[in-house]
């Protein structure tokens, strides 16, 4: 079975488990784009979520409430953005829930202290990857 890692530039690896059941369609358009490298920066009105674009057209599969550790694609063609949740304090409505394809299951408490660091230190490049 294949791994995979979301890699920052200053400092955390994350193994990610893609959830196929649950969204094949996005999970195969991720693989299919691997790797993927971004800009991750502060979502200013969803709470504790970070987010980076990628250019994978994509449409709606599901639309599943976030929690910590897990990660959504945004498919409106304005945004394209992957949408990681790196704490509980979520604030957004039903109608803004995205397509639920991966998650972070380990090291949550690192996974909050990179959060914290892109909200409060800026910008900052991650590579999304096979291991």
């Amino acid at each position: 079975m294949s791994k995979y890692i979301l890699e920052f530039e200053k400092g955390g690896s994350f193994e990610v488990e893609l959830l196929e059941n649950a969204a094949p369609d996005t999970v195969k358009a991720f693989k299919d784009a691997l790797p993927i490298e971004g800009r991750c920066l502060q979502a200013r009105f969803a709470g504790e979520e970070f987010f980076f674009n990628a250019d994978i057209n994509i449409k709606e599969e599901n639309r599943v409430k976030p929690y910590h550790g897990a990660i959504s694609f945004n498919c409106d063609p304005e945004w394209k953005a992957v949408c990681v949740y790196y704490g509980s304090t979520i604030e957004m409505g039903e109608d803004e829930y995205f397509n639920l394809f991966a998650e972070v299951k380990e090291d949550l408490d690192k996974l909050n202290d990179v959060g914290v660091r892109i909200w409060t230190q800026g910008e900052e490049k991650v590579v999304f990857k096979q291991k």
